[in-house]
């Protein structure tokens, strides 16, 4: 089952807001399924899930995941406590799913602390059903395809898997087809992002960039990936190039990648109602040639 997500941050920036942005925009265009970027303290509070879980109901939105700041590693308490009450926020939401990364390269004790906390993280994983979902950025503890390998040799749990962000691993210098080749049987999730500049992180507005997308989403379809496809704008965007957001800056994505939805239970929450009750036209981009760093 493919379902396609749009990020909060698509609408509201990395500012610490109160979503309304985000429930005008994405029913307007289309997007049934959003991922929450839940970085700041006060938008975990009870009240706040509560609230958001309304709001996405009475909106007909659905949450597939919660999109996490600080990343793994550091002290170790506080990032078990932060991570196990995530999870349980997920829960809260109906979403299955959390997703993080490792933070700034060599910072909070490296790679080393990532699987540190990943050990104790995994079995409340399994025990809550919720997935964790690594995702790489460029200049981060997880960023190279080394990185998944050390994380996924150490930890074998089904419930923690890969978040490819396909603008950030050509940031880094990553080939996507390599990704899929050696990782497409752990990744739980996709962000979906161009980068213009292979080898430097030069995010742009879907359309303008040389990321291949379709062909990432269409390999891992080939290889049986069932899950969430989320939309992200990068707000950095916008700063760089000096042009305000409109609609069509996520209409577009919108319209590339909503023939791959196969969800057969429209605006369901499954894993709310499973809570609750106990139950359990295709336009596809040509292919794009990569612009290079020298």
């Amino acid at each position: 089952m493919i379902r396609l997500a749009c990020a909060t941050l698509s609408a509201e920036g990395f500012g610490e807001t109160d979503f309304t942005k985000t429930f005008d925009l994405l029913p307007r265009i289309g997007f049934r399924f959003v991922e929450f970027n839940l970085w700041h303290p006060s938008s975990l509070s009870p009240s706040v899930l509560r609230g958001l879980a309304q709001r996405c109901d009475a909106a007909g939105l659905v949450p597939v995941a919660i999109h996490l700041g600080g990343g793994l590693g550091g002290d170790p308490a506080r990032d078990y406590c932060h991570k196990v009450y995530a999870m349980q926020a997920a829960r809260a939401l109906g979403a299955g799913l959390i997703v993080t990364s490792g933070g700034n390269r060599g910072s909070g004790g490296g790679l080393e602390a990532v699987i540190r906390s990943l050990r104790a993280l995994a079995p409340v994983a399994e025990e809550l059903g919720v997935g964790i979902s690594l995702e790489n950025h460029a200049a981060d503890n997880l960023e190279n395809l080394e990185d998944y390998a050390r994380v996924f040799d150490a930890i074998p749990s089904p419930q923690v898997g890969m978040c490819i962000d396909t603008g950030h691993f050509e940031a880094a210098g990553v080939d996507l087809d390599a990704v899929v080749d050696r990782f497409s049987g752990r990744v739980n999730h996709i962000h979906l992002k161009e980068n213009r500049i292979f080898g430097r992180k030069t995010f742009s507005r879907f359309g303008e960039g040389s990321t291949d997308n379709d062909r990432l989403v269409r390999r891992m379809i080939d290889r049986g990936f069932s899950g969430v496809l989320t939309i992200e704008l990068s707000p950095e965007i916008g700063e760089q190039d000096g042009r305000p957001f409109t609609d069509a800056d996520l209409e577009r994505p919108y319209r590339m990648f909503t023939v791959y939805e196969t969800d057969p239970a429209p605006g369901r929450n499954l894993l709310r109602i499973k809570q609750t009750t106990g139950r359990a036209g295709d336009v596809r981009p040509a292919s794009k040639t990569k612009e290079r760093q020298p």
